[in-house]
């Protein structure tokens, strides 16, 4: 039970990391210019590859629960 619920609050997390990687993509793509950090590129990628992690992570979290 408690491995489920952490599982599903996993998969909660990284929906929401990718969310906010999405919308921070957006708002440096509308609202970029050139004060804008070059390393934004590798914080937007380390986010979404983090989002995966955690997605993957809360999967294997709910399979072994289940079993």
């Amino acid at each position: 039970m408690v491995v489920d619920l952490a599982g599903i609050i996993l998969i909660f997390l990284s929906v929401w990391q990718v969310y906010a990687v999405k919308q921070a993509f957006l708002n440096t793509k509308h609202n970029g210019n050139h004060g804008t950090s070059v390393f934004i590129g590798y914080g937007l990628w380390s986010g979404l590859i983090f989002g995966i992690i955690i997605f993957f992570a809360g999967m294997t979290l709910l399979i072994n629960g289940l079993m």
